[in-house]
């Protein structure tokens, strides 16, 4: 809209300089029509505005009665418009009446007005007229004149002394600053203006020659371009198209006259989707300091196909260096759009392919080792892409090629016709493994490079660790399960025993003492197997509230056998809280904990410092840094004088098998126990360690609600009955000792070491017993058939099942069964006193696990 509308006013303004500037023009030199152009616009400009500023100026003078000033503006604005009628007068006539106008306007003023009256304005106007329509001769007249004029109006101002040199206090200095000022200035303007005229006199007669030499060259161009494959085009300073080659109708399909006569065709034809990026290359052709450019884009041909053109354009200019339009050449390229399309997407396909895989994929010079290739993988692993740089910088951060370096081995394996070579290796800085695969390949340019592809395995490895770790276990379990039995019953012999023994002995006696380390002592070797079993059995213990302190003072004792005595080992445990946990995972905090810190003090020695404490938490207390809720805790700390931690290793020292041990001393997994056990129980484990000054382990574990006289360590006075029982059990030892303990609490006992026997008395005289107890492992039938057996014949009958170790039977599944309570050996005394009774009375219990 806004082109159109500038087109119109152009228009208007060319047809009224066509009736308006004299016939003479339009075939007259260049410089005589700017010349006459420039009066004509002065003229009409004066004439058609100048009213505007000469009303107000007419009611001014009137209102302070300057009548000189009224007879000036009025005569010179009539002969202003006498000159724009009187058009058949001369140019030379018409300027220097024009000139006059403007000398008699501003001399007068200066004479009436002084200087506030601008006429000086005026006087430059003259000038810049007279050397516009009359040429360098007369603007140096008039700056002859005008020179005059100003010592005139000073002369005048110093010697009459009209009113308005009194506003100018010293009238002589102040008139003779502004005319030397307005004099340098208007000479500067003249003289330049003058010369700057006389050159364009010049450049315009150049352009004459100068187009008429284009005139041929354009005909030979013409003759070229006609023949030219491809569509050529001349489009002027304004956009329109002075020349279009034949190949137009070839490529678009549309004809050279159409492309001349309706100038927006060409921006018509593009498709819609190129067609802003068109646009605005077609607007900035205009521009002449845009040098040459090229440019891709899709049109639309006049039968309806779509067509590539290649568009490259470039200014052209006169010898005199005038912005004559741009020359464009369109070349049709949809083949090679074709074939490159093609390309692209096999190139998009490929990338697709390498960038999907979940693997580190590189491409490397086998001589400059430049980095030819990353894919999306590896350059998120690196966090960068590094193509082009050496690839021991890139990957290694090395000053020079890895001493190691694959790529002999790799040109060695090719030769022999080994494809592929192939490794494992851990990174060093994330400690992650890889297996490699390398290839020596031909790029793209023909030179010799090397593929490889790195898959992460971490995860494989520590799978293989699992299962390495998982057979470790189950060899363990089967060894613990061949002597768990045996072992067990020996020491239920000795355990059992040694009770009866303690019964006879004196109170007070050194006998009695002496039995009651032998008791402790047993416990401890009984405590130990269980440890094994847990590990065997690959099962969970339940938690119970338990007061920790005993059952940390018992494993230090065990920890002081196994550490060497250069480590000393201070003691702290002062808790009697108690916490939700079993023994066993008391055992194994200690044990790995304990285990560590000597390794970490060995082979110097040091100290081994385990203390136990209560820890309450307010809600402002500094221990909320470690995520806990206020409350009461037992804080369990092992603190250890050895080497330290380094800071990079403390966030993984928690993670399955991480260690820095040397292989075959560590598998990484005690202090991930640790850490498990005590999320389970509840409780928060923190670290903190100086390389060279020790390590410290503070575990807090929330007290546990139970009522602490449900838990007292001291002795209860035993259940005791009168009911008739049936023992089972194929160590003879160990029947003698359950039957002697039995007995003494008053019941009715029936030994037997032969499990078919047991079950051919049972069927003979069900109803003579009141519970039976019999051991898991026996010869000819287990203690699970034989309960079987039991419960069939007499659904009622409570069943107490004992072992030491067993892989077919579990608490659980044996109180499914019916039986009403599973027990691990060794038993003591009064756990089976407490079982026996609570079977009897209908309680189902587990005992001594």
């Amino acid at each position: 809209m806004q082109k159109v509308l500038n087109q119109r006013l152009i228009d208007i303004w060319y047809r009224l300089e066509k009736r308006l500037m004299p016939d003479y023009v339009w075939g007259a030199d260049p410089l005589t029509f700017w010349r006459e152009r420039i009066l004509f616009i002065l003229c009409f400009i004066t004439t058609a505005f100048g009213i505007v500023p000469l009303v107000p100026s007419v009611i001014l003078a009137f209102q302070e009665e300057l009548w000189n000033v009224i007879l000036l503006d009025s005569v010179c604005y009539a002969i202003i418009v006498v000159l724009l009628i009187k058009r058949h007068w001369s140019l030379r006539v018409r300027g220097y009446i024009a000139c006059l106008i403007f000398y008699g306007l501003g001399a007068g003023l200066l004479f009436i007005l002084g200087p506030q009256g601008a006429g000086y304005i005026w006087l430059f106007g003259a000038s810049i007229m007279i050397i516009s329509i009359v040429g360098l001769e007369g603007a140096l007249w008039m700056l002859l004149i005008n020179t005059l004029t100003m010592v005139s109006v000073s002369a005048y101002a110093h010697l009459a002394g009209p009113a308005w040199a009194s506003a100018l206090g010293q009238p002589l200095q102040k008139m003779s600053v502004l005319s030397i000022n307005f004099l340098f200035f208007n000479t500067f303007a003249t003289v330049t203006l003058g010369f700057m005229l006389n050159g364009l006199k010049a450049a315009l007669e150049k352009e004459r020659q100068v187009s008429a030499h284009l005139r041929k060259s354009e005909e030979r161009y013409r003759i070229v371009a006609d023949f030219n494959y491809d569509w050529e085009y001349w489009a002027n300073p304004e956009g329109i198209m002075a020349y279009v080659s034949p190949s137009c109708e070839r490529i678009t399909g549309y004809r050279m006259s159409d492309f001349i006569k309706d100038p927006d065709l060409m921006l018509a034809i593009v498709a819609e989707a190129d067609k802003e990026m068109v646009a605005r290359h077609l607007k900035a052709d205009m521009d002449p300091a845009r040098s040459a450019d090229t440019l891709d884009f899709r049109i639309v041909t006049r039968e309806g196909h779509s067509r590539w053109i290649s568009h490259s354009c470039q200014p052209v200019f006169a010898n005199g260096g005038r912005f004559l339009g741009r020359r464009a050449g369109n070349r049709d390229i949809t083949d090679r759009k074709t074939i490159e399309d093609a390309i692209r997407l096999h190139h998009e396909r490929f990338l697709t392919v390498l960038d999907s895989i979940e693997a580190s994929i590189y491409v490397a010079d086998m001589e400059s080792h430049e980095v030819l290739f990353m894919n999306r993988h590896m350059i998120q692993r690196f966090g960068r892409d590094m193509t082009g740089q050496r690839c021991w910088r890139a990957f290694h951060n090395a000053e020079a090629a890895c001493t190691g370096c694959r790529r002999h081995t790799v040109a060695e394996n090719a030769d022999s016709g080994a494809v592929v070579h192939s490794w494992q290796e851990q990174d060093p800085t994330t400690r992650r493994w890889y297996v490699n695969y390398d290839r020596l390949i031909k790029w793209t340019d023909g030179r010799q490079a090397k593929i490889q592809i790195a898959t992460d395995i971490t995860e494989l490895k520590k799978m293989e660790a699992e299962l390495r770790q998982t057979h470790k276990m189950e060899a363990i379990g089967t060894l613990a399960g061949g002597i768990a039995h045996d072992f067990n019953n020996l020491l239920y012999a000795i355990i059992g025993y040694a009770e009866l023994c303690q019964d006879d002995a004196p109170k007070q006696s050194l006998l009695e003492a002496n039995l009651g380390e032998l008791l402790a002592a047993a416990q401890r070797a009984s405590d130990l197997v269980r440890q094994i079993l847990t590990f065997a059995r690959q099962s969970d213990q339940r938690l119970s509230p338990l007061i920790v302190g005993p059952i940390a003072k018992q494993a230090l004792k065990l920890i002081r056998a196994t550490i060497p005595s250069s480590i000393q080992i201070r003691p702290g445990i002062t808790s009697n809280a108690a916490i939700l946990t079993n023994p066993t995972q008391v055992h194994q905090i200690l044990m790995n904990l304990c285990s560590n810190a000597a390794h970490a003090m060995e082979p110097a020695g040091g100290i081994l410092t385990v203390t136990l404490a209560d820890r309450h938490i307010a809600e402002n207390d500094p221990q909320a840094q470690f995520n806990l809720d206020p409350g009461d805790y037992v804080l369990l700390e092992v603190s250890d004088t050895g080497a330290g931690i380094a800071p990079e290793n403390i966030p993984s020292i928690f993670e399955p098998y991480f260690t820095t041990k040397p292989p075959g001393e560590g598998t990484g997994m005690g202090l991930s126990v640790v850490h498990g056990i005590v999320e389970k129980c509840g409780g928060k484990i923190e670290v903190q360690s100086r390389v060279g000054q020790g390590t410290t382990f503070a575990i807090h574990f929330p007290v546990s609600g139970e009522s602490q006289d449900r838990i007292l360590t001291a002795k209860d006075r035993l259940p005791t009955g009168n009911e008739s029982v049936l023992v089972v059990d194929d160590e003879p030892s160990v029947v003698n000792a359950i039957d002697q303990m039995l007995k003494r609490l008053g019941y009715t006992v029936t030994s037997l070491t032969n499990p078919m026997t047991a079950l051919d008395l049972f069927r003979h005289r069900p109803d003579d017993y009141d519970i039976v107890i019999t051991d898991m492992t026996m010869p000819k039938m287990n203690g699970h058939q034989l309960a079987v057996e039991i419960l069939r014949l007499r659904p009622d009958m409570p069943v107490i099942l004992c072992t030491g170790f067993s892989k077919l039977v579990t608490d659980e599944t044996a109180l499914q069964l019916g039986v009403k309570a599973f027990a691990y050996k060794p038993i003591v005394k009064k756990e089976l006193a407490r079982t026996v009774r609570d079977a009897l009375d209908g309680r189902v219990r587990k005992a001594g696990g």
